[in-house]
């Protein structure tokens, strides 16, 4: 009788806006039919879910016809006609049906591993995938080598030359090809689909052994090693063989502002093409939360697979914090660390005006767990998300519709999605130097006329600067390298836009060669 009280007192019609969503994952949801999407969207609508978060891109490939990647070698996707061509996009159906129910749709995309297995065995089949293209030659000191690996001495759980994480293949982000390739391809995906959100799952560095002396052994790609010995230089600590000790600081903040790059790149590109699309990642929180660590900087998502994604919401290049908050409720010291990472989750994304939806794992746990969890989690966040649709319920033989009970049970009234306000603009742009190569490292000052303050932003292995949330008003963008002023602009921002502004020498001086050339830089805001 108590719990049905609470249960009947939780329902009642709550006036703000909250998530209610679901992972849609293509492991074990088909998602590549007419019939497949149907009962994805009869589901969510069961369970009065406003939001589903669809898997769209596993590793390398696509599950949406007009992508700049293969399409899915998984059976069925897209209907085939006899001669194997795919007869429609799910994709597309997938928002055209859920839109229709008031249903956002975040294409989730895994961002880091794009292959599992083993290539001696079986690879990809069609030979544009970006692993056959630039990781299955195993060699570590070509130059195209996108992969990330260990170093020996190694522990257990790398393989290929410390090339393969348990079964998994990741590029890393410290090489700026992987990392402009992966971007490209998502704005691809976001230009061309009238998507919600983009949400992005693997944004960090594979779970690696740890190093046998200390630190994290991961990231030791040829070109991010070079690239970081030539920023930092003698400053950081060193093994015989010229690689950074995997204990180093500086190593460790290198490995963390490679996956932050991306993301800032990233965001701003997206944003650049649809104003309205909400950004998210899959946060790890692994083990014990913040509090119980003593801090952020303590656990394992920062720590360990260097995604920072407290820096993200305070820098504000994340519009959703959703992290993967799986504990199983009957453990009494699970359950602590779920709320830790909740109160901390909704701490951070408030004191920076970001979203908080709290991943719950619905798989590991019995109904009333899942209930008990998302009531925590609404009564401090912005919404749940369930992982997964496919995986609903831990207790086998429990024959309970999960979409229903959470329908009556948890969601009973509608409720729109909360948003993101923006109150400034956004910034971004090249930097390149005479030749018209890319200046790896140029630092770039924001300064606002009006005010007189600036910030600083450091470019990035593809001479990328970009910063998000610049009041509106006039400002002047200046790159230096080495001490070394290259280019200077002034720039107009706007709420809601971003400005374009590349400092580039090679235009420079291509300008002032021309008859009655100028040194102004050409600036255009982007709506």
């Amino acid at each position: 009788m108590v719990l049905l009280c609470a249960l009947t007192a939780y329902a009642q019609p709550s006036p703000r806006a909250e998530y209610r969503a679901f992972w849609v994952e293509t492991f074990h949801t088909p998602l590549g039919t007419h019939d497949a999407v149907n009962r994805v969207i009869a589901a969510a609508v069961r369970a009065n879910a406003n939001a589903i978060f669809a898997q769209v891109r596993r590793r390398g490939d696509a599950w949406y016809l007009d992508a700049r990647e293969p399409l899915t070698e998984t059976d069925g996707v897209g209907e085939p006609d006899t001669n194997g061509h795919p007869t429609f996009d799910p994709l597309r159906y997938l928002i055209d049906e859920a839109h229709a129910r008031g249903i956002e749709v975040h294409a989730f995309v895994i961002v880091g591993s794009i292959f599992s297995g083993d290539p001696r065995k079986a690879m990809p089949r069609d030979p544009t995938h970006p692993f056959v293209q630039h990781v299955a030659n195993i060699d570590a000191s070509s130059p195209a080598q996108w992969a990330t690996r260990a170093l020996p001495p190694r522990n257990a759980g790398t393989t290929f030359d410390g090339q393969r994480f348990g079964t998994e293949w990741y590029i890393d982000l410290g090489h700026p090809e992987a990392a402009a390739y992966t971007v490209n391809v998502l704005a691809h995906l976001v230009r061309k689909y009238d998507l919600d959100g983009l949400h992005l799952d693997r944004i960090r560095y594979p779970e690696a052994p740890p190093a046998p002396r200390g630190g994290i052994n991961v990231g030791y790609n040829a070109t991010s090693v070079a690239r970081f010995r030539s920023r930092v230089g003698d400053t950081a600590g060193y093994d015989d063989a010229g690689f950074p000790l995997p204990n180093d600081p500086q190593w460790n903040d290198w490995r963390r502002e490679q996956v932050t790059a991306f993301l800032r790149r990233l965001y701003l590109t997206v944003k650049s093409i649809r104003p309205s699309i909400r950004v998210s990642a899959a946060a790890i929180c692994y083990g014990t939360g913040p509090t119980a660590n003593g801090g952020f900087q303590h656990t394992e998502a920062y720590a360990r697979v260097f995604q920072d994604w407290r820096g993200w919401a305070e820098e504000g290049i994340i519009d959703i914090l959703a992290p993967m908050n799986y504990k199983r409720e009957r453990l009494v010291a699970q359950a602590k660390q779920f709320d830790d990472w909740l109160r901390f989750t909704s701490d951070t994304a408030r004191e920076n005006g970001r979203i908080s939806l709290i991943g719950v794992g619905a798989f590991m746990n019995p109904l009333e767990s899942t209930l008990r969890q998302t009531r925590r989690a609404l009564a401090h966040s912005d919404g749940v998300i369930f992982y997964s649709l496919a995986s609903t319920n831990s207790v086998r033989g429990d024959a309970t519709d999960f979409f229903s009970a959470v329908g009556t049970r948890a969601f009973r009234t509608p409720a729109s999605t909360p948003q993101v306000v923006e109150h400034g603009g956004y910034v971004m742009g090249l930097v390149r130097d005479a030749a018209a190569h890319a200046v790896d490292g140029a630092e770039v000052t924001i300064s606002d006329l009006t005010t007189g303050t600036a910030r600083k932003i450091i470019a990035d292995g593809n001479g990328f600067y970009g910063a998000p949330h610049l009041a509106a008003g006039r400002y002047r963008v200046t790159a230096r390298f080495n001490g070394e002023q290259l280019a200077t602009s002034l720039i107009s921002i706007e709420v809601g836009h971003v400005t374009n502004a590349n400092l580039d020498q090679y235009t420079i001086r291509n300008a002032l060669s021309a008859p009655g050339g100028t040194s102004s830089i050409s600036t255009n805001s982007t709506p």
